[in-house]
């Protein structure tokens, strides 16, 4: 089987995210130096001093570009590291599914739970309808994309439906030949 993730990419996921961590910790800290190096200075000078103004302006300043670069930085930089994160370390505890079905097509890629992902479509055999149902799989956007062509039957292992390992066990020819067809109304 190919697998998909591995211990590695738990271990770089969680130093991915401990970066980030740091940079804003360091940036924060920074900041809190800044501030009140600034308030000691403002508050050092004489009363009605010209200088006065120019603490509070570079205050002011520093302030407003600190809550840009926190809502960038951890707003969307750091929570899609740490939502990431969560689904590889949720890959060890979760349960898992191995499945037998037929791929059908690519969808279009998705944001989901914070992380993107392509969309592989597979026709599975629903044993309470008596028919085959379409099945969307997620498989990891920074993960290389499986090579299937329509009507590979595969094997795979999923938990919360993203794919976590797979091998291409046959093709059926009548499969994706019946499914190219129109359907008629």
């Amino acid at each position: 089987m190919t697998i998909v993730f591995n211990d590695d990419d738990l271990l770089s996921s969680y130093r991915q995210q401990r970066a980030i961590l740091r940079v804003f910790l360091g940036v924060t800290l920074a900041y809190a130096v800044a501030c009140i190096s600034l308030i000691i200075f403002y508050m050092s000078l004489p009363f009605q001093d010209p200088l006065q103004i120019w603490p509070k302006v570079i205050v002011c300043t520093i302030s407003c570009l600190y809550v840009i670069f926190t809502y960038v930085f951890m707003g969307i930089k750091f929570h899609r590291a740490r939502r990431y994160y969560k689904l590889i370390a949720y890959f060890s505890v979760g349960m898992k599914q191995v499945n037998n079905s037929i791929f059908l097509r690519y969808g279009e890629p998705e944001l989901r739970d914070g992380v993107d992902f392509y969309v592989l479509i597979f026709s599975e055999w629903n044993k309470k309808k008596s028919e085959y149902m379409d099945r969307k799989i997620y498989c990891d956007k920074e993960k290389p994309l499986p090579k299937f062509t329509k009507g590979d039957e595969v094997r795979y292992l999923t938990q919360g439906n993203v794919i976590v390992e797979y091998e291409i066990i046959g093709h059926n020819e009548e499969f994706s030949d019946k499914e190219s067809e129109p359907k008629k109304a």
